[in-house]
């Protein structure tokens, strides 16, 4: 082995040290998700330009599925550096949500679609197209599934609804009593944080408006956003993604 090689080796060692040693600590130091989540209703004309522009034509496609609109909502600050918006809807025919979703920081602005169907608080599957997997480690009842390959509404209640035969086994649907949507969105949003609490991933700070990550949760946390974990995770979701869309006859 050359000198050069060997300065080579030793730098690319001395580097993934640092990032794993100060990763989960800067990780620890910023994150925070917020305890109580508040959405408020907001109407179309007064959402950020970008944000009205995303939500506006995919809430529309949803209309021929027989998705109604509850509400446009500001969803806030849920996780630290992010601002949510969000398009509500729901189809009483089917006891099913849809939502799509736009979330703005200073790194990115990104949006998604998704169907949510909850047959219990221990059964919901939720099959969506965002393509940035969560900081927030999944909870085993919740059955998610992420296709960013997806672009269509028709594809995507195709592949949600095949999911949900798989899986429920004929379990039904339920949705809130009509004016009651918000608050369960409320609801939902805020049982996260004492989840991760509850496995050690996070705690409630001492005010008790925010969850912060525990060194567990930092480092595993952390740990798989360093290279090249994030391209082996957004390989295997590729793999898993094709399997199901194989397995029930959809192409994309």
């Amino acid at each position: 082995m050359d000198t050069f090689t060997h300065l080579a080796l030793l730098f690319i060692l001395w580097f993934y040290g640092i990032l794993l040693v100060f990763a989960p600590i800067v990780l620890r130091i910023q994150f925070r998700y917020r305890a109580k989540v508040d959405p408020r209703v907001v109407p179309l004309e007064e959402l950020p330009a970008e944000v009205r522009e995303f939500l506006e034509p995919r809430v529309a496609s949803l209309a021929p599925w027989n998705f109604d609109l509850v509400a446009y909502l500001s969803v806030g600050s849920i996780a630290s550096g992010t601002e949510a918006f969000m398009a509500l809807l729901s189809n009483p025919h089917t006891g099913e949500w849809a939502d799509v979703s736009f979330v703005v920081s200073k790194a990115k602005s990104a949006g998604y679609m998704e169907f949510i169907t909850r047959c219990s608080e221990e059964m919901q599957i939720d099959t969506n197209t965002n393509s940035a997997a969560s900081v927030l480690f999944p909870l085993p009842q919740y059955h998610v599934f992420r296709f960013p390959q997806i672009h269509d509404v028709y594809t995507l209640y195709r592949v949600h609804r095949m999911l949900v035969t798989q899986i429920t086994h004929g379990a039904l649907p339920v949705l809130p009593p009509p004016g009651q949507e918000v608050a369960e969105l409320k609801r939902r949003l805020e049982r996260y944080g004492p989840w991760q609490q509850k496995h050690g991933y996070m705690y409630l700070s001492a005010d008790g408006e925010n969850y912060r990550v525990t060194g567990k949760g930092a480092i595993l946390a952390a740990w798989r956003a360093i290279w090249p974990v994030p391209l082996f995770r957004g390989w295997r979701m590729r793999m898993e993604n094709q399997a199901v869309l194989n397995k029930i006859g959809v192409a994309t």
